[in-house]
This record gives C-alpha cells, structure tokens and sequence, in this order.
C-alpha cells in the first residue's frame, strides 16, 4: 500500500487536524455515521410541518408507497412490521440526484392532503426527490401515487 503522507509536512498536519474536527463535529451531534448525520440534520425537511408536504418542502416530487411494495418483516420483541429497505436500497443505487424517504403517521383532510396526526390515522411511507427523472423512473419502477 502506498504512503498517503505528502511531501510538505505542515499539510499533513493540516490535514489531521481538520480530520480530528469533523470526527468531533460527528460525535458532539450524536450520530453515529455521516450519512445519518446529514439525514437529521436535512435542510429541505422541516419535522414540525403541519402536512407532509410542507414537512419535505425542499422536495418537490413526492410518492406515496403502496405497501404491496413494501417487506414485511419480524422483529422478536415488536413483532410483524413493514420496512422500505428494499426500496431504500434501490433508490441508493439507480437516484442520480438527493432524495429522501420519510414514514409518517398520517391522515387525509377534506382536500386530499395527509396531515401528520401522532394519534389516529395510519403510518404511510413517503420518497421524495429533487430530480424529477428519479422521480418518474421510481414511479415507473414501484407503481406508487403521486402527491407533487
């Protein structure tokens, strides 16, 4: 394996110094990983939304998955569930542009919005994209219902 070290030892210094910050910055937020740092820390999602819409309002195509599309797993201590691994996976591996999957316990209004409800209602999952070709091509591929 070759040395990654340069040549000019104050860059190497640099370099472990902003290296030792963003493992810091990792660990004083709590997450374990990157990638679910930048997930609790979205810009484009707004948790307190009052419809699921405005809670991905930096997405502006969004789907809903049918649970047909979705695994149904067991877990020991909670039992039967739905997950959307699988749709999860594909979505990492065929989305060119950001996207984001999103459950959310739901009801419909008299305007056909899904209103977030900790309640009543029912849990539904949502993808939302920021390049309309993922979009339409995750439509294609998964036969979901549009809300953009």
């Amino acid at each position: 394996m070759k040395d990654i070290r340069p040549r000019n030892p104050f860059l190497w210094i640099k370099y472990l110094l902003l290296e030792h910050s963003w493992d810091r910055a990792l660990e004083r937020s709590g997450c374990q990983t990157w990638e679910r740092y930048f997930r609790r820390y979205d810009p484009d999602f707004n948790e307190r939304g009052d419809t699921v819409k405005a809670q991905l309002f930096g997405y502006p195509y969004i789907a809903l998955v049918p649970y047909r599309n979705l695994d149904w797993n067991f877990d020991a201590m909670w039992g039967e569930y739905w997950n959307g691994e699988r749709i999860a996976n594909w979505c990492n591996q065929n989305c060119r542009g950001k996207f984001r999957w999103h459950w959310e316990r739901v009801i419909m209004d008299h305007e056909g919005q899904y209103l977030p409800n900790g309640i009543g209602g029912g849990d539904e999952f949502f993808v939302a994209f920021k390049d309309e070709r993922d979009y339409i091509l995750f439509l294609l591929r998964w036969s979901c219902k549009s809300l953009a």
